[in-house]
């Protein structure tokens, strides 16, 4: 299951919170386990030194008691020690203390059980020192009592002073191993914390990693508002980001699509418009231009007939005729141009349609010293086309082809072809071919690369071919020459011949 940006920089963010909760928690509970230790220790270990010193102090008293010997003072010290200051009683209080204290801690259990052995040394020195107390109330001799429980007494000394050293070596070795644990727990918490900083900068690194492309994204938001589509957006990997990428980069690849699309309809909603505006000029002139026309070619005609034959003006009135008649076509091409009929589909035999026209202008090509020849499509489908206005646009070429070959000769092909749903007639010749110049302005009306031309000629046809869901395309023929092919719909059953 791979995780999502916000799952990853989640993930990356628990991570740190982790390792950094981690280091809080060990940190507190190791200074709690070392609090609860040095409780402990003040609980049981540290208040025996005082303890033994208390015990030490008590047996000294009585020792320093057995060592009197005159009988007053030594009444009175059995009177003190068995009245005032009870020794016994203290003595006792004093090792059940030490007992509970040894008792209490798990590292002491050797020095609880060495206390234990000198139990019977404590109840023999109690037995032997009541004994002597009473004897020396009763005033006989303490002696034999003084001797038993002064060899107890030095018994239990030595023993407390070992218990003494005992209890403060743990003290010592307890001190010395909280200080090592404090040790642990520092340079534990230090290393931590430099784990949990190395982690930090390594989740802010990656961070940092997984946001990047978001940057890129966003400098290619600047580079399409600003109308540049050429350098897509690049990022890495297979994520959520690589996938937004490839989004983005087909968004600008559209956008660079309809942005292109809308200039090829603005330019050809121009190039509309001013067909539409020629159309309307050459209705206009052609109407004004028509009647003066007509009457100077038929009064031209009128002074022709009456003039005779060796008469010097007859050579002048001809030409005025003849360039009349110029004129004539010239409106008359004009007023196609301008009032193009909208056309009638149907079903049309473009290998018919050719041989028709073939035959129709092969006088006038022959004359030129052009060979006209069609290349029949004998499988192809018909055309969805009007045949008057296709029979108009492929005259217009074919006359084209042939003034582009001129006087030197040359060949002329019709060539039909079928291409899938769409039928084409391509015009090829072999002249010298169009320049890069002249091929942006071919559609263009009023240009043409002939002194005499109108330049209506393609522009008539490509108006044709669109009325008829066609278009016109103009490529160089190999070997050179010119190629214009009339890409027609294919007609379909319904469609009537």
């Amino acid at each position: 299951m791979r995780l999502s940006l916000p799952g990853k920089v989640f993930a990356a963010f628990a991570v740190l919170l982790f390792t950094f909760g981690g280091v809080t928690a060990y940190s507190v509970f190791q200074v709690r386990q070392i609090g609860h230790d040095v409780g402990q220790l003040h609980a049981t270990l540290l208040p025996l030194p005082a303890v033994v010193a208390g015990l030490n102090r008590d047996l000294q008293g009585l020792e320093l008691l057995l060592e009197q010997t005159d009988p007053g003072a030594l009444r009175r010290a059995v009177h003190l020690a068995r009245r005032v200051r009870p020794y016994l009683e203290q003595l006792e209080a004093g090792f059940q203390r030490l007992d509970e204290g040894l008792a209490q801690s798990e590292a002491a259990r050797s020095t609880w059980q060495e206390l234990g052995a000198l139990a019977g040394a404590r109840g023999e020195l109690g037995t032997e020192l009541t004994r002597f107390f009473d004897a020396v109330d009763s005033g006989s001799e303490p002696e034999e009592a003084r001797r038993a429980a002064r060899q107890h007494l030095r018994v239990l000394r030595r023993g407390l002073g070992r218990i003494e050293r005992e209890i403060g070596a743990l003290i010592d070795q307890q001190v010395g191993a909280f200080a090592e644990e404090e040790a642990q727990v520092v340079w534990g918490a230090i290393l931590l914390g430099a784990v949990s900083m190395i982690i930090g900068v390594a989740v802010t690194w990656l961070t940092g990693r997984l946001l990047r492309p978001l940057q890129i994204l966003r400098a290619g938001v600047e580079r399409v508002a600003r109308g540049e589509y050429d350098q897509p957006v690049h990022v890495s990997g297979r994520g959520e980001l690589s996938a937004l990428a490839a989004d983005f980069n087909r968004m600008a690849e559209a956008i660079r699509g309809r942005d292109a699309q809308l200039v090829a309809q603005q330019t050809e909603l121009l190039h509309q418009e001013r067909l539409a505006t020629v159309g309307r000029m050459s209705a206009q002139i052609t109407h004004e231009l028509r009647n003066p026309l007509s009457s100077i070619g038929l009064n031209s005609e009128l002074l022709l007939d009456d003039l005779e034959e060796e008469h010097p003006g007859r050579p002048l009135l001809v030409s005025i005729i003849r360039e009349v008649e110029r004129l004539r076509e010239i409106t008359e091409e004009y007023l196609r141009f301008a009032r193009l009929p909208r056309p009638e589909l149907r079903a049309v035999d473009l290998n018919h349609a050719c041989e028709e026209l073939a035959e129709f202008v092969r006088g006038e090509m022959e004359q030129a010293g052009v060979r006209l020849r069609v290349d029949a499509d004998r499988a192809g489908r018909a055309a969805r086309v009007d045949p008057n206005q296709l029979r108009a646009a492929l005259l217009n070429l074919v006359r084209n082809a042939r003034e582009a070959i001129g006087e030197r000769g040359g060949h002329v092909v019709l060539r039909v072809r079928t291409l899938g749903e769409q039928v084409s007639v391509a015009v090829v010749d072999d002249g010298p071919g169009l320049s890069p110049a002249a091929r942006e302005h071919l559609f263009e009306p009023f240009f043409s690369t002939r002194p005499q031309g109108t330049g209506l000629g393609l522009p008539m046809v490509r108006l044709i071919l669109q009325a008829q869901q066609g278009r016109v395309d103009i490529d160089d023929t190999p070997g050179g020459g010119t190629t214009v092919t009339l890409v027609l719909p294919a007609a379909q059953p319904e469609d009537a011949p």
